[in-house]
């Protein structure tokens, strides 16, 4: 298949944690299909979520840009029609692109540049979760997360999850065969990206019997550090813990087993769907022209620190597996240690489809893995910033990661500095600390060069205020819904007899 350009499947899980996976080392992962990528293929040890948080994480990473660049704060935002992501971009080249599943888009635009899309989503494209920082976390609204996830965590015979996750699936191995159907009709191959994502593992945690039954002998680690830090210290995680009711009620140690052994075994069933789409491939002859990318919006912190869900900035909830797999002149194999982001999904397919880079803070995972390889480029080379625009704070949280340091600057809070080199549990908060000091300078320097803070906090307050106007009026008389409903398709036998038939088939060379 050289130089011809190669399709592309990008598999993503909702809040699939790096450190859940065999891949990454995780020793009690049942996680077969996605570590057999990762033995193949290019392993980001340190990728990074652009937003602890579904919907500005997947904006950012659809568009290559960082959340308040785009506008897409928190889960009831938007994001512009106009805004060019990396559909359209591929779709620009002649490729065709199709979503498959979740992608958490919110308002009118429920495709952002898909030709197709396959299913609904999971979630309201609705402004439903617009938060309000004048509001006390106590005074709970309803959609946000809560701590009856750990507390209900067990095996389920159906859920919504399953039934969502399992029609992806089948409307993923489906339209693979559709895209080689359509190849045989025009005799010539078309390049193809399909987005496959599901919404497992996210809570609530209730994973089928089979995949719970996976870890009947198997030792799942209990949480390293779950104390909770000094409130004067880390003040968000108090407030996340508030918001989400852990503040009243606290797991014991066998709910907190009970729902990671939940989580692990629906990180189990993803990789089940990652190996069914794999194998898919495989079975129709596309596995050596294509690229397959296996990655997560964002993490969970499952009971570290008293935590669960995401919307931290502490390692479990931030870092993402992100694997890349594919025909060796094209994906490089091994592990790289330099720090990447989300935000360079973008930039990393639009090389490989060959279309026009595109501006914005991203980086080619390839040119990435490039830099590492030649010597060129270390750990402290490149900034990664995290943005935490959303509910459980008051103030613009922003994170930047350079090499072994991380730094979390919110206004009103402490800042905190954590040396992940002789501090991986970030239990030590460093930013006061003289022997810091410059690090910290630095850091914080970095992020106010970057950021104007009056101004982005001003920005969201003001966009938080004009979405509750609107999403309030468009509650009020007759209700119209954004929700994305697939067209009915046209299958199986329709029109010509033999000809719909002749279509349809995908024939086996060995028969």
């Amino acid at each position: 298949m050289t130089g011809r350009r190669p399709n592309i499947v990008v598999v993503q899980a909702d809040q699939m944690a790096a450190q859940a996976l065999g891949a990454y080392g995780d020793e009690a992962a049942r996680t077969p299909n996605i570590d057999a990528l990762a033995e193949t293929g290019a392993v980001f040890d340190r990728a990074y979520c652009s937003s602890p948080l579904c919907a500005p994480s997947r904006a950012s990473m659809m568009t290559g840009l960082m959340p308040s660049q785009v506008g897409c704060h928190d889960n009831g935002d938007d994001f512009a029609a106009t805004a060019p992501t990396l559909a359209h971009r591929l779709r620009a080249v002649g490729y065709h692109t199709a979503l498959v599943g979740r992608m958490h888009f919110v308002g009118p635009d429920q495709q952002h540049g898909f030709e197709q899309r396959l299913t609904t989503d999971v979630y309201p494209a609705d402004l439903d979760m617009v938060p309000d920082w004048g509001r006390p976390l106590e005074q709970r609204l309803q959609w946000y997360h809560d701590a009856d996830a750990v507390f209900a965590a067990g095996v389920s015979k159906a859920s919504v999850q399953q039934d969502f996750d399992d029609e992806v699936l089948f409307r993923s191995l489906r339209h693979l065969a559709d895209r080689v159907r359509a190849d045989q009709a025009a005799e010539e191959p078309v390049p193809f990206l399909m987005v496959s994502s599901f919404i497992h593992p996210h809570d609530p945690y209730e994973p089928p019997r089979e995949h719970w039954d996976r870890f009947a002998d198997v030792e799942i680690p209990d949480p390293a550090h779950p104390e909770i830090p000094d409130p004067e210290q880390d003040p968000h995680t108090h407030r996340l813990r508030t918001m989400s009711g852990f503040d009243v009620r606290e797991p014991s140690a066998d709910d907190v087993r009970r729902a990671r052994r939940a989580y692990y075994a629906a990180v189990s069933y993803v990789d089940d769907h990652v190996g069914r789409i794999v194998g898919r491939l495989h079975e129709l002859g596309l596995a050596e022209s294509t690229v397959v990318v296996v990655l997560s919006d964002h993490g969970d912190m499952l009971g570290e620190k008293g935590l669960w869900f995401k919307m931290s900035p502490y390692e479990q909830s931030a870092r993402v597996p992100l694997i890349i797999s594919g025909p060796g002149h094209l994906v490089p194999t091994g592990r790289f240690a330099n720090p990447v982001s989300l935000v360079d999904l973008l930039p990393t397919l639009v090389e490989l489809a060959g279309a026009p880079q595109a501006p914005g803070p991203g980086l080619s995972l390839l040119e990435s893995v490039r830099r590492e390889q030649a010597e060129q480029a270390g750990p402290e080379d490149r900034d990664v910033v995290l943005e935490y625009l959303a509910e459980g704070t008051y103030h613009p949280q922003l994170t930047l990661v350079r090499g072994p340091y991380k730094y979390v600057l919110c206004p009103g809070d402490p800042d905190q500095l954590f040396d992940l080199a002789t501090d991986p549990g970030e239990l030590h908060n460093r930013a006061a600390d003289p022997a810091y000091a410059e690090t910290a300078c630095r850091l914080r320097t970095a992020l106010a060069d970057r950021y104007d803070l009056e101004a982005l906090e001003a920005g969201v307050l003001a966009s938080q205020a004009d979405r509750q106007l609107v999403a309030d009026a468009l509650g009020r008389g007759r209700v119209s819904h954004w929700d994305h409903e697939p067209p009915p398709e046209q299958r199986y036998v329709r029109g010509d007899f033999w000809d719909a038939l002749g279509y349809g088939t995908v024939p086996d060379p060995s028969r």
